[in-house]
């Protein structure tokens, strides 16, 4: 049991020290030459309880300061640790995502496509993705402008349902590509979980802090470069893992000897800067065309070496003023009925 107001114990030794003074006060004796008239009686009863009425009032006193005090029951706080990490999936909106690609014998857009993978990141398959259920996950949407669309949370439930909702940003003046401020709006949501609790609701202490970015453009509007943003995930300690959705490779096509030969000349510039982002923060990077290869991405990302999440959680405070304050009105109204009837006394 703890105080909400320990300041109102320091009327404790005033309250008793008035109480000694009055006690001794009333004691007073009468003298007699000689008490051998009084050797044959007894005290009474209500001789020696003479006092209970009083000893009554001062422990209503006491009682009614324990109350004024604010006794309440201690705050439990309870602390549990799990395995896991926080992460914070990025994912394209932009009208290029309304594009079609292949997979399992059937052609879906390229946005219906992840959000299917992604529900099964977050959820599990039911085979060989179990599913992030101790892990915190965020999610934000990106085209032309970066946007929370879910704050990082252990609700997989609720996430996946936002998932399930995510629409083609279709509107010309929203379009584009901006993944270096989703980046760094998801760096920063990172960096800063835990500071405050509107966070998570709880505290929390995360060791393994990642970014799961998925695009199928280039970076080509927003306030932050792509590597700014990287370099501050990597100053953070945040890794960020790259998926490139689309193979955006470079080829070259030549006719020799009546042959046709297809040069592939490597990752465009848009893909070398999301492998060098992906390097310098130590995650990886994927550059996939279909949806077998998006899903088996995903896998290797559900592989991530889990750390620990500690968690905090507080009860609220149950005041104890009634018990004190009845206790305290009985021993007075008791102390006051017995003043007045079978102890009062004549002075």
């Amino acid at each position: 049991m703890s105080f909400a107001h320990p300041q109102f114990f320091w009327a404790l030794p005033l309250v008793l020290l008035l109480f000694l003074w009055a006690w001794r006060r009333k004691e007073h004796s009468v003298g007699f030459s000689s008490i051998s008239l009084l050797s044959g009686f007894e005290e009474s009863t209500r001789l020696r309880w003479r006092r209970f009425p009083e000893v009554l009032t001062v422990l209503a006193i006491l009682l009614l300061i324990v109350a004024a005090a604010g006794p309440q029951v201690s705050a439990s706080r309870e602390t549990s640790t799990q395995r896991g990490v926080a992460i914070e999936l990025l994912v394209d909106i932009s009208s290029s995502m309304d594009m079609s690609i292949e997979g399992a014998g059937q052609s879906m857009t390229r946005l219906e496509a992840v959000k299917q993978v992604l529900q099964n990141f977050i959820l599990g398959d039911g085979d060989k993705v179990s599913g992030r259920p101790n892990d915190l996950l965020g999610l934000i949407t990106f085209a032309r402008y970066a946007d929370t669309a879910c704050p990082l949370t252990s609700a997989s439930d609720a996430l996946a349902d936002i998932v399930s909702h995510l629409e083609v940003e279709d509107r010309p003046n929203e379009d584009g590509t901006a993944y270096g401020d989703a980046v760094a709006l998801a760096a920063a949501r990172l960096k800063n979980m835990g500071k405050s609790r509107d966070a998570l609701g709880w505290g929390a202490k995360v060791k393994s802090r990642v970014i799961v970015l998925l695009t199928d453009g280039e970076n080509n509007c927003g306030r932050h470069l792509p590597l700014e943003a990287a370099a501050l995930a990597k100053a953070w300690g945040i890794r960020i893992y790259v998926i490139s959705l689309g193979g955006d490779l470079f080829s070259e096509t030549y006719v020799q000897g009546g042959k046709k030969f297809v040069l592939d000349a490597g990752p465009s510039e848009g893909e070398q800067i999301l492998e060098r982002m992906a390097e310098e923060t130590g995650g990886i990077f994927r550059s996939v065309d279909d949806v077998e290869s998006l899903s088996a991405v995903y896998k290797e990302i559900d592989m991530l070496e889990k750390s620990e999440i500690e968690t905090e959680g507080y009860h609220s405070f149950d005041p104890l003023f009634w018990p004190f304050g009845w206790s305290a009105l009985l021993a007075l109204c008791l102390g006051v009925t017995l003043s007045a009837t079978v102890l009062r006394s004549v002075t």
